[in-house]
């Protein structure tokens, strides 16, 4: 056998949120935020992974959110942003990671269990691929607004 053939490429396991941090620094035009909330992941997720209803309490954009179809970890979802626009989103959800991604916008939610299940740490990002560059205070401004939301409504739940 080879000196090459012998050799193998190192493994590397990643969570959820190191997964996300890799994804948003290979999306040019998206705005990462972490945050780490003295809540149980089942409490943060619960919110977040909320897609119909949580979403709305969380981002003000959206006035509200169906999922229309479902097949295992893949979903359709209608929102309805300001002004009544309607749009769809392809995702990917299960519990601690959510990829969702429209004609023009990229959304991203990733969560662990940090200190032995007293806190989490969570991830969001936002931003699109279309002037992406330009508007990336806008979105971390956003992804911001949203982590703050998160906090009250954990906070009074």
């Amino acid at each position: 056998m080879s000196e090459a053939a012998e050799r193998s490429w190192p493994e590397v396991s990643l969570n959820n949120v190191e997964r996300l941090r890799v994804l948003a620094a290979g999306l040019p035009g998206v705005a990462l935020v972490e945050h780490v909330f003295d809540h149980p992941i089942e409490q943060v997720w619960g919110l977040a992974g909320d897609l119909e209803q949580g979403t709305r309490q969380i981002e003000l954009a959206v006035r509200s959110a169906e999922i229309l179809s479902r097949d295992g970890d893949h979903l359709k979802l209608n929102a309805r942003i300001v002004m009544g626009i309607p749009v769809e989103f392809d995702v990917e959800l299960r519990f601690g990671w959510c990829l969702m991604q429209s004609k023009s916008s990229y959304i991203g939610m990733a969560a662990i269990e940090e200190e032995s299940g007293r806190s989490t740490r969570f991830a969001h990002f936002e931003g699109t691929g279309r002037w992406g560059r330009i508007l990336l205070p806008i979105f971390r401004w956003n992804v911001l607004g949203d982590m703050r939301r998160m906090n009250r409504i954990l906070a009074a739940g």
